[in-house]
């Protein structure tokens, strides 16, 4: 695996859904996209804390993958 293939962090999301938005955004342009999260902790954790979602793009989407979400903003986005 080439660092060209190395995952990373395109966003960080409050819900699950929103983060899922921006996935099948970048899906839909082309862009093979993940979600990261932990569902339990952050079932258990919310009322104390927001939680977090991270979107996750192959480093060399990531340029394509940052204008594409500055250009469709999503309002919780950190």
């Amino acid at each position: 695996m080439g660092k060209e293939d190395d995952v990373t962090v395109l966003a960080k999301y409050e819900s699950e859904i929103e983060a899922n938005i921006v996935k099948g955004m970048l899906e839909a342009a082309g862009i093979t996209a993940g979600v990261m999260g932990d569902t339990v902790a952050n079932t258990l954790l919310k009322p104390l804390a927001g939680g977090e979602w991270k979107v996750v793009v192959r480093r060399q989407d990531l340029p394509q993958a940052l204008q594409l979400i500055e250009a469709n903003p999503i309002d919780n986005a950190e």
